[in-house]
């Protein structure tokens, strides 16, 4: 059973340390052993507690009700929760934090079932929107906070992987289309998430893809695009990186192959500028890739975003 600090519950559940303690002081919702030093360690059960505590008070409980619940009676409550919001497009937090829970105590078929739920009532681009990425940012993953429960990071990451790729197997090949993409991270980035989903989404409109995934050197990313002349170069910037760095691979592809589209994503105002800078389109939302998708003029007309 996994060790957690009470900053970990904090970043977990999105709830400040200082509620979590006066909820325990207050109503006894959680009882974390302690250190030697009085430093609080809580366990998965307690973690998925907490969780179980913000769904309800997100629906509306009060935190003194919420607090006179049995074990089987918050179970029921949080049964009825997930029904409802798998009935409307309303309370996915609910839904998110069921997932958190299997992620945290690595149960893989209540991920798998609340996936599949999810897909079924929503679709893959909504779940993804709705539930995938605020699950990722919970965790740190898309923020880069290596030093939060790693293992559940990588747990979490290589089930969406899983489940995408398998998204995109389902979808028929393109060819000789209007155009063609090559998705690819550079050789200081790993976070591929983003870039995957992207894969299923230009596929889905029915372009071509050619999916190069993770720390790709330049010089084996220049051969390809020789070989394969895409009409189009994406790739995401996750990780913090040195400015010259990004700018060095930018400016590469636009000296080089001043024929493509050059695209990126990624949160950074510094990656923005970049962008600007050397004219690359900056794509910042689902809808701006829609966009560049139905554009008629993309095959060769770079497009500012």
């Amino acid at each position: 059973m996994s060790s957690y600090s009470i900053k970990d519950l904090e970043r977990i559940s999105n709830m400040k340390a200082h509620t979590i303690r006066i909820w325990e002081q207050r109503y006894g919702l959680l009882e974390p052993d302690r250190t030697d030093t009085n430093i609080r360690s809580y366990n998965d059960d307690q973690v998925k507690k907490l969780l179980n505590v913000c769904t309800l008070l997100d629906r509306g409980m009060k935190i003194s009700k919420i607090g006179k619940l049995s074990k089987s009676e918050m179970a029921s409550e949080i049964e009825k929760v997930i029904h409802d919001s798998f009935q409307g497009d309303v309370h996915v937090e609910a839904i998110i934090n069921q997932a958190l829970i299997g992620i945290t105590t690595f149960n893989v078929s209540l991920f798998d079932e609340i996936f599949s739920n999810a897909v079924k009532k929503f679709g893959l681009k909504k779940t993804y929107i709705k539930i995938l990425y605020p699950l990722l940012v919970r965790t740190g993953l898309m923020w880069v906070k290596d030093d939060l429960l790693p293992s559940q990071e990588h747990f979490l990451s290589n089930l969406i992987r899983q489940k995408l790729f398998a998204a995109i197997d389902a979808l028929p090949v393109a060819t000789h289309t209007d155009q063609k993409w090559i998705l690819f991270l550079n050789e200081e980035e790993d976070h591929e998430i983003g870039l995957l989903f992207a894969y299923y989404m230009i596929r889905q409109m029915g372009k071509e893809v050619v999916y190069l995934g993770a720390r790709v050197p330049f010089r084996d990313l220049s051969p390809v695009i020789l070989g394969c002349e895409p009409t189009h170069a994406y790739s995401f910037f996750v990780r913090n990186q040195f400015d010259d760095q990004i700018e060095t691979l930018l400016g590469n592809l636009r000296t080089e192959f001043p024929q493509i589209n050059v695209c990126v994503s990624g949160g950074s105002e510094k990656l923005k500028k970049i962008a600007s800078k050397k004219g690359v389109n900056l794509i910042e939302t689902i809808e701006n890739l829609t966009d560049i998708l139905i554009s008629p003029n993309a095959q060769r007309t770079p497009t500012q975003i």
